[in-house]
C-alpha cells in the first residue's frame, strides 16, 4: 500500500497510455472496422499529440500546483508519445503503402502536412534516445537545451494535424490553443510560481 501511495501517478501514467493501445490493436484485429486502417493512422496519431501535450504541460503543473509528481510523470508521458508517433508513422508506411517508397516519397512531396509531420518527427527523435538520467548525466547543461526542441515539436505536430483534417478542425484548434498557452507559461514574464503564490 505504500508503494502504491508513493507511485499511483506513475501508475495511472502507464495504464492510461497502455489502455488505448490494446484499444487500438483488438478494434484492428477483430475486423469490424470499415477502414481498419485509417483507424490505426488516426488514433495513434492522436494518442501521440495528446500524450505530447501532456508532457509539455508537466512544468507549468508543476510550478501552479506544486505537485512534484507531474515531473515524474513527464519522461514516461515523452516516451509514450514517441511510442504512438511511431507506430502512426509505422502504420502509414507499411499498412497503407506496403513500404512503397515512390508512393511515400510522392505524399511528402503532395502533401505538406506529410513533411510537417516528418519534421516533427525527426525532433523527437533526439529526445526520445537522451531521456536517460545517464544521458542527462552526461549531456549536463546541453541537456536542458536540447529537450527546448519540443518547443518546436509540439506546434509542429499540431500544425500537421490541423493541416491533415482541415474539415473538422476544431479539435486541432483546441490542441493548439492549449499548447499556445502552454509555450506562453514558459516566458520569464509569466512566472507561475509568482501566481501559484498570489492564489494561495
Amino acid at each position: 500500500m505504500r508503494w502504491l501511495r508513493q507511485n499511483w501517478h506513475r501508475l495511472l501514467t502507464h495504464l492510461g497510455a497502455l489502455l488505448p493501445l490494446f484499444v487500438i490493436v483488438f478494434a484492428y484485429l477483430a475486423d469490424r472496422l470499415v477502414n481498419p486502417t485509417r483507424y490505426v493512422i488516426l488514433q495513434t496519431g492522436i494518442m501521440g499529440l495528446a500524450l505530447l501535450v501532456a508532457s509539455l504541460a508537466c512544468t507549468p503543473v508543476r510550478n501552479l500546483l506544486g505537485w512534484q509528481g507531474a515531473i515524474q510523470i513527464r519522461r514516461a508521458l515523452g516516451l509514450y508519445s514517441f511510442l504512438y508517433i511511431t507506430l502512426h508513422l509505422v502504420a502509414y508506411a507499411i499498412l497503407e503503402n506496403d513500404l512503397d517508397f515512390a508512393i511515400i516519397w510522392r505524399d511528402l512531396g503532395e502533401r505538406r502536412a506529410m513533411a510537417i509531420g516528418i519534421v516533427a518527427f525527426l525532433l523527437l527523435i533526439p529526445l526520445a534516445i537522451t531521456s536517460t538520467r545517464g544521458w542527462q548525466r552526461r549531456l549536463g547543461r546541453r541537456w536542458r537545451q536540447l529537450h527546448r526542441l519540443i518547443y518546436l515539436a509540439a506546434p509542429l505536430s499540431v500544425w500537421h494535424y490541423l493541416w491533415l483534417d482541415r474539415d473538422f478542425i476544431r479539435t486541432p484548434l483546441i490542441y493548439a490553443m492549449i499548447v499556445v498557452l502552454l509555450l506562453l507559461l514558459r516566458l520569464p514574464v509569466i512566472s507561475l510560481r509568482r501566481i501559484a503564490k498570489r492564489v494561495a
